[in-house]
Order: C-alpha cells, then structure tokens, then sequence
C-alpha cells in the first residue's frame, strides 16, 4: 500500500500526470452536465425504459420530438467532450510551463475535434482519455518548443502558427482519406469475435473482467457489451431460448457474461464503482464526500463517469488493484453460487437501463435469493476498497495541509 502512495506522489510531481490530473477535476462540471443530460434521457424519454415499464408509465407520443431533440444535444455534447478535454489539458500543460498561448490549446482541441469524429481512429465506445491525452501532451510540448525557438516574438508566433496549421491540415487529411473506407473499429470487433466466444465460459467471463476493468483505469474504449448489460450475444440469446420452457437449471450457459458479469461485477458501473462510492459516503469528508453524493444516483444508475473524472479514477495506481479484485470477487462468489445451485440464473431479459444491482433479481425471475448474494458482494467489495480508499484520503489530507 504504502509503495502504491508513494507512486502516486512521484507520478503528480511529473508533468503530464499533474496536468492531467488537474484537468480531471477542472473538467468535472462539464461531465456532470453531460452525465445528468443522459439520465434525464433515459429515465424519462426513452420508449421501454427501466423506470416507464415498473411503473408502468405511458410513453406519451408528443414526447417522441423532445426525444429527438435531446438524443441529438447528448450526442452532440458527447461529441464535443474529448475535444473540450484536450483544450482543458493543453492549457493546464501550458500554465505549468510558464506559457500563455490560446493557439496552443485551441490547435489541439481542432485535432482531437477532427479524431473524434472518425469512428476508425478514435471509437466513440469510451472516453479515449489516454490517446487523446497522449497526443494532446506530446503537440503541446512540441509547439511550445517551437513557439521558443527564436526570441523575437513576432517570428516565433509565425512559426508556430504555421505548424498548428500544417499539423491541422495533416489531421484533416488523413481522417478523410479513412473515412472513405469502410472499416470494423476495434470496438466493435471484440465485441462480434472475442467476446462472443470467451461469454459462454467462467474463465472467459473472469478474463473480460479483469480487462473491462483494466481499459476503464486506462482511459482506453469499453466494448459496448461490457458497459452495459447486453443480450444480444450468443451465450444470452441460447440462455433466454432454452428458459421459455420455464427450466432455468437446463440452460446451456449458466456461466456466462450476463448471468455473472452483468449480474454481480458491475454494480453502478464497470469496476463495482458502487461499493467505492459507499466507502467515500462513510470515510470521506468535504470535497470528495461532496462527489460521491453526487456521483451516487448516476452510479446507481450504471453511470460512474462523475466519479471517474472527480476522483480520479483514470490511471490512479491506488484504485487499480481493488478495482480489479472487487468485480472478480463478484465472479467468483456468483460462479459458486451457480456451481452449487443455491440461485437461479439470470436469463430473462430485463427493460432498458435497468440498474445493474437489480439485474440478478429481475432476469432471475425474481429470486430472493439472489438479494442475498448481491448484498454479500457489495460488502465484500466495500471491504476490499476501504483500505485502498483511506491510503488515497490519507494522500489527499496531507496535500491539504
């Protein structure tokens, strides 16, 4: 633990982690905007929804253009946020360095604006905060070197301004010559091969696990089925077609993605963020006491982005082990459970955005048996963040000081 904080303080002393995290948090408005923007969507303008189908409430047809119209500002937003980021970043990187230039940061948020709106080089399945932080670091740097070269200003300001355009022009170039193509992103791929074949096993559901919560930590694209519950893939379409004779212990994958993963791993959110946010509500104070009473009914809600970026999460060596461990405990317990037949799977197909701590209770038929179980690894989860949690609140107390 301790080698982990003192990692921690050696990664913010350099550059480009100081800077990032920095940005992190000065970036946390603009994500809570876009969180509760989603949710909104969600809860109340999307056909079938978690909260209409429950409450049974009409989806009234005059809501339908409202749902056009906030579907289209949400994606566009999303849209604009990598880009906003990377203005965010250049410019902290800037502040650090003792310079003063908005070419700099607008340059970089034009490049990562024209990445992100080719789905071959930048997916649109995550947030991309490590490519896009690592290109963001690497022209900034660059460009204020190139804006010191010569120490008359007007001359240094023409060199640099004829490099933002040529890196523009380069970026424009090639994002074009791609979109003519018609490729698969990497995403996507994983989510049509890989993943196919490694949910139908433990093993294989165990290993997505640990790399869903690995790209997260990372910043790197989530194939869309290990976000979010899916039932699209083979191993849940099998399940649910062999359940409709009402014999749920004859099913041919009773360990797979959606009767382990979605089940009992990714409790409001990938990486159990659920039980990290319990553990900031009972040991935190102030400021990250604050977040994670904001970042709660979001994460409640399957969606741990406020939480991510406030934190951070994003390359926090001290959450890296428990947020690997946490959905792993999950796995393991609820393959028993399976195993030893003390719960029914999970095999029935639940209404969209359902929260991710009722899906063993709902696609299970309503075993009670399952609450049971979902409380245990919750608290078992809780336990594995605490210690890790505090080491990171003992950090935060000592910078305050």
């Amino acid at each position: 633990m301790g080698k982990l904080g003192n990692l921690q303080k050696r990664m913010e002393k350099t550059l480009f982690f100081s800077s990032f995290y920095i940005s992190l948090k000065n970036f946390l408005p603009i994500i809570v905007l876009s969180v509760f923007l989603q949710l909104f969507i969600n809860i109340f303008l999307t056909p079938n929804s978690f909260f209409l189908t429950v409450f049974h409430l009409k989806f009234f047809a005059f809501l339908e253009p409202l749902n056009r119209l906030a579907t289209f500002a949400d994606i566009s937003f999303r849209r604009l946020l990598m880009p906003l980021f990377a203005y965010f970043f250049s410019n902290q990187i800037e502040n650090q360095k003792g310079t003063n230039l908005p070419l700099i940061a607008l340059s970089n948020f034009i490049v990562i604006w024209l990445f992100s709106n080719n789905q071959f080089l930048l997916q649109g399945s995550g947030q991309n905060l490590l490519p896009v932080s690592l290109i963001v670091f690497a022209l900034t740097i660059l460009m204020i070197k190139i804006s010191n070269w010569h120490k008359a200003s007007s001359i240094s300001q023409r060199y640099l301004l004829s490099f933002c355009i040529l890196i523009i022009a380069c970026v424009f170039a090639i994002t074009n010559i791609f979109s003519n193509f018609q490729f698969v992103n990497a995403g996507q791929w994983l989510n049509d091969n890989l993943i196919s074949d490694l949910s139908t096993n433990f093993y294989g559901v165990a290993l997505l696990t640990v790399c869903a919560s690995l790209l997260l930590w990372m910043g790197l694209p989530l194939p869309s089925c290990l976000r979010q519950t899916s039932f699209s893939l083979p191993a849940a379409v099998n399940n649910l077609g062999a359940s409709l004779d009402k014999k749920t212990s004859t099913i041919p994958n009773p360990l797979s993605l959606h009767t382990l993963y979605d089940s009992f791993a990714i409790f409001g959110g990938v990486s159990m963020s659920l039980a990290l946010i319990i553990v900031l509500l009972i040991r935190s104070k102030n400021s990250q006491k604050k977040l994670a009473q904001i970042a709660l009914i979001p994460s409640f809600l399957n969606n741990n982005q406020i939480l991510n970026f406030g934190l951070p999460f994003f390359l926090n060596p001290l959450l890296l082990i428990p947020a690997i461990l946490a959905p792993l405990s999950g796995i393991l317990l609820s393959g028993l459970a399976l195993k030893l037949n003390l719960i029914n799977p999970a095999v029935y197909q639940l209404p969209k955005n359902t929260p991710n701590i009722f899906t063993a209770f709902l696609s299970s038929n309503g075993d009670w048996r399952t609450i049971l179980l979902v409380l245990l690894i919750l608290g078992i989860s809780f336990l594995i963040y605490l210690p890790f949690v505090n080491r990171l609140l003992e950090g935060t107390k000592n910078e305050n000081n």
